[in-house]
């Protein structure tokens, strides 16, 4: 029996729940962003500062950049062949994802925060 056969109905179950949450925090990321179309600097801030909001936003990059990992996943499991090349592939597909998500949470709660800018060199 294959991994896949013992694993695939779990994972495709997971990528399924991990989908139907990002259904209506991505309806509420739409609407934030209608919602702040030409605020202000301070109005962003202050939307930010606001604790469900920095809590979904949060939760947001989480499920998206954990269902980003499990689609990619898939995509190499299924396309690449050779074992060396998948899991170099797959290894680089959960540290890009792991990173991303963990500087999205960062910078989401240095917002949240009202943080003092990063310093000189980072270019933000």
């Amino acid at each position: 029996m294959k991994i896949s056969e013992r694993h695939g109905a779990g994972e495709w179950a997971i990528e399924k729940v991990a989908l139907l949450i990002l259904m209506p925090l991505g309806v509420w990321v739409l609407s934030s962003i209608l919602t702040l179309i030409g605020a202000t600097y301070e109005t962003v801030m202050a939307w930010f500062a606001n604790g469900l909001n920095a809590a979904l936003a949060a939760i947001t990059v989480v499920v998206f950049f954990f269902f980003a990992h499990l689609a990619w996943k898939v995509i190499i499991e299924d396309y690449i062949h050779r074992p060396g090349n998948k899991a170099l592939l797959l290894g680089l597909v959960n540290l890009v994802c792991l990173a991303l998500a963990a500087a999205g949470v960062f910078f989401i709660v240095r917002l949240a925060l009202g943080s003092a800018p990063l310093p000189a060199g980072f270019g933000i």
